[in-house]
């Protein structure tokens, strides 16, 4: 019966850890679109709870880490542009850091344009390395890994 009690009442405990457990502040989901045969887009959204931020690509020394999108382990594609958010970061001055940085306070999309050079095994995979901020307190930097086969466009 002790022992009943023990497991019910660390299940209970589990259960309300998990119910108190914050969302992440920041939310990635990555997908392939092909717009011809041997064309296509990759596409990387990132979801940021509201208050949050997320840094820019292009930082600073001395302050907080940027967001890397490092698409190496993809196969079977070139990539033909750079990457390309939807719309520019803002630029602020953080006191915490003492410098100008730049970053979006909202869902951002960034797009990469590749072309098919082995269709039998096209993927597009790797790891975004980001930071999310509010005005209180960042997220350490996380990774974020992903790796999605090249649709075939019929």
């Amino acid at each position: 019966m002790n022992r009943l009690f023990v497991m019910v009442f660390g299940l209970m405990l589990s259960l309300v850890a998990l119910a108190q457990t914050p969302e992440a502040p920041v939310r990635w989901q990555v997908t392939v679109r092909m717009t011809s045969a041997t064309e296509g887009t990759a596409v990387f959204k990132a979801r940021l709870q509201p208050g949050w931020h997320l840094y820019g690509m292009q930082l600073p020394q001395g302050g907080p880490k940027p967001t890397v999108i490092d698409l190496a382990a993809s196969k079977g594609v070139k990539f033909t542009s750079p990457l390309k958010p939807d719309r520019k970061p803002l630029t602020v001055h953080d006191k915490m850091f003492g410098i100008d940085l730049n970053w979006w306070d909202s869902d951002i999309v960034i797009r990469r344009k590749f072309t098919v050079t082995d269709p039998s095994d096209a993927r597009i995979a790797g790891k975004i390395t980001y930071m999310g901020c509010n005005d209180q307190t960042c997220s350490p930097p996380s990774d974020f890994k992903f790796d999605k086969p090249v649709p075939k466009k019929s």
